[in-house]
């Protein structure tokens, strides 16, 4: 079983090959988003909000194929860095080993971070840069006063829908999945019944929509990028995967309580934050302000979920080993 770090101080000084990558790679999608981020919600004079809507895509379009292309990215400036020096050695050695040999060390080096991303995980972080971009386009160029620019026929039919399956004061409607729980009068309307029926309720309602049809590729992405990095950063220490007696069973019982709860709260923070901080579609501002909660709780979620993982393949080992 490969051994791992007791500490975080060990993390940070262990040159381990996966979380070097992770820092390059993320450090690009950073430097494209802020791109975006900057430039979204531009108007050219002399063409209508529809028109500049599609002028944004575009660019939102060309942001993402630039997020894309982190891998010519890292090879033209980071090239040069210790990590790509130790990447391509690395490569070259396993090309020297026989499948069965270079299989087996893949999957050691896989345990230990000393194996770095593989495309699978570079799409992943790419496609959390594009997702969260996508809100920033969606808040500065698609929402204009609190007014969708652009409202073809299945927009207008999710807006519809989620109307007809949100919880909603003073009434409950019966099958809903969506909630708006805010705990304040937003605006001059007096419930949000009235909310829900105005241009301001249609924009909210399609936000919200979006946050949480993403809301488990998002927690999915978040869970492929941080599997490993968790078990270094102390998952790996309670992890029941690494049970080996009975008082291990009887800590890994007691954390799963713990994680059970843990889990619990954040999930549910993340339900709140989705349906509370949909309001946030009023400005960038307010959605850069609450960025950080947002990614904080999933990431608490994938640490809880990298958790109970462990048991999944404990009882597998129990199963097959009798």
């Amino acid at each position: 079983m490969p051994h791992h770090s007791d500490t975080i101080q060990d993390w940070l000084v262990s040159n381990r090959l996966y979380e070097d990558n992770l820092f390059y790679y993320a450090l690009i999608i950073c430097f494209w988003f802020f791109w975006g981020f900057a430039f979204l919600g531009f108007e050219l004079e002399g063409f209508s909000l529809q028109q500049n809507l599609f002028f944004n895509f575009i660019f939102y379009l060309f942001i993402c194929t630039m997020m894309a292309l982190c891998s010519v990215w890292f090879k033209l400036f980071f090239g040069k860095t210790h990590t790509a020096k130790r990447e391509q050695e690395l490569n070259a050695h396993l090309n020297e080993l026989d499948d069965e040999d270079r299989q087996e060390v893949i999957d050691y080096l896989t345990q230990t971070g000393g194996l770095a991303m593989r495309p699978v995980q570079r799409w992943a972080l790419v496609f959390l840069g594009s997702y969260f971009l996508f809100e920033v386009f969606f808040i500065s160029a698609w929402v204009k006063d609190m007014v969708l620019v652009w409202q073809p026929d299945w927009v207008m039919g999710i807006v519809e829908w989620v109307r007809n399956h949100v919880i909603i004061r003073p009434l409950n409607v019966d099958g809903a999945i969506f909630s708006l729980k805010h705990g304040w009068v937003y605006k001059d309307f007096t419930d949000d019944y009235e909310l829900i029926h105005s241009t301001d309720g249609e924009t909210i309602l399609f936000y919200h929509f979006i946050r949480v049809f993403f809301y488990i590729p998002v927690l999915t992405t978040f869970s492929i990028l941080l599997w490993r990095p968790l078990l270094w950063l102390g998952v790996g220490n309670i992890n029941p995967e690494h049970i080996d007696g009975f008082s291990s069973f009887i800590r890994a019982c007691a954390w799963s309580i713990v994680m059970g709860f843990f889990f619990f709260m954040t999930w549910f923070g993340l339900v709140i934050i989705i349906g509370k901080f949909s309001f946030n579609v009023q400005s960038i501002v307010q959605w850069l302000s609450n960025f950080y909660l947002m990614v904080g709780f999933f990431f608490f979620n994938a640490m809880a979920i990298r958790f109970f993982s462990g048991w999944i393949v404990f009882w597998k080992q129990i199963i097959f080993r009798n």
